[in-house]
């Protein structure tokens, strides 16, 4: 969820509120957009009668942005550069952009009591993804092993499932957006492109599979996709040509593999504990103290959805109000990701068509984002900066 409270408004302003980086801000829909009316003091000044100098120390306010701007720009060169040339470390990069935007998002939430957020499925996939990583570094740095060394294989594919399934759907369902100045967009497109851009680099090495697992890295077999090396030079052998790369049985899985753990990890390691908490242990606190969640989001914003939902829990199943909606919501939540999770099957198999969805997923992110700064951003930045500074420009 992103927020874009700033005073730069127009007179009559729009505060559009977003979970998990979905742009509202271009759109229509009453269930996804929270809007409060201002009225700003009448003024006759506009950008047209500042003097110069006026307009210089107008243009100065803009700084913070301008530097947000430069950092996000060179953000998404360099994590283009990461995945091309050294797919092999895009591991170190994800890393470093998580320690960095998920401390952020926290401390802007928790001004909001948004923080329960952060405890959302999306936030989840990537703290399993950095558990992972640093597992498999204490592995190769230390020598320290873990009993879920000998789950090597079923870790990765779940996480891939996730990954290349949930995740990268959220990208077009909650209209994210790569906004370069704006670090609440940025964050959201982060948390659900990011690692489905990991594990295109730990399957694919970016057209060559065995860079990923080697004597020649600077970590070399810290991650291991395919079993062997025979099957590491048979995937390579697959991106040779078109057809193996429209399909390659090399380090193959079967479907049920991106179905069942992940659906069992799903639930043991999230959905169980987060209904125990948010709906049960919490539940009085989060009322108190009127923290926002997911499971409130979709209620307030899916009325009739969630009626069916909860008629049906407490006719059939006889549970009670207060527990039927947030039940409704997180079996909801399962089906769709269980579903979304068992298209990865395509993509760990089809380097085709996962470099297909990873463009399109960009492509959608990059146009939601200029939509954003030329429909909504570019008619309220001037004029909004304007009376926000009006007092010192007199």
């Amino acid at each position: 969820m992103t927020t874009n409270d700033d005073d730069a408004y127009p007179t009559t302003s729009t505060k559009t509120k977003t979970r998990n980086g979905t742009d509202t801000s271009n759109s229509t829909s009453k269930k996804q957009t929270t809007t409060t009316t201002r009225t700003l003091p009448a003024t006759s000044t506009s950008i047209a009668t500042l003097t110069k100098s006026q307009i210089q120390k107008l243009q100065s306010f803009s700084k913070e942005n301008e530097r947000n701007y430069t950092i996000g720009v060179m953000a998404v060169i360099t994590t283009a550069a990461m995945t091309i040339r050294f797919p092999a470390y895009y591991w170190i990069w994800h890393f470093l952009r998580t320690i960095f935007y998920l401390p952020v998002r926290y401390y802007r939430f928790q001004k909001h009591g948004w923080e329960l957020y952060l405890l959302d499925w999306c936030y989840a996939v990537t703290y399993m993804t950095i558990a992972g990583i640093i597992l498999a570094l204490l592995r190769i740095q230390f020598g320290i092993q873990t009993p879920l060394e000998q789950f090597n294989d079923e870790l990765i594919k779940m996480a891939f499932a996730m990954c290349c399934g949930p995740l990268i759907w959220s990208v077009y369902v909650f209209r994210n957006s790569i906004v370069f100045h704006d670090v609440d967009y940025m964050t959201s497109v982060f948390i659900h492109l990011s690692p489905f851009t990991l594990m295109w680099c730990l399957r694919w090495g970016a057209g060559t599979p065995s860079v990923i697992d080697n004597d020649t890295t600077l970590f070399p077999h810290m991650f291991h996709v395919c079993a062997s090396p025979e099957e590491y030079a048979a995937a390579d052998a697959c991106l040779e040509s078109l057809k193996g790369s429209m399909w390659c049985n090399a380090c193959s899985a079967p479907f049920v593999d991106f179905v069942i753990p992940p659906a069992l990890l799903y639930l043991c390691v999230w959905a169980i504990p987060y209904f125990y908490f948010i709906c049960v242990r919490w539940n009085t606190w989060i009322i108190e103290t009127k923290r926002e969640t997911l499971i409130t989001y979709f209620v307030q914003t899916n009325p009739k959805l969630n009626k069916v939902l909860e008629n049906n829990l407490m006719g059939v199943f006889g549970i009670s109000k207060k527990y039927a909606s947030p039940l409704g919501y997180m079996l909801f939540h399962f089906l769709l990701v269980v579903l979304t999770a068992s298209t990865s099957y395509f993509l760990w198999h089809s380097f085709f068509l996962h470099t297909v969805v990873f463009f399109l997923a960009l492509w959608t992110a990059v146009h939601n984002g200029s939509q954003y700064m030329f429909r909504v951003f570019a008619y309220r930045y001037a004029d909004g900066e304007l009376k926000k500074h009006q007092t010192l420009l007199e």
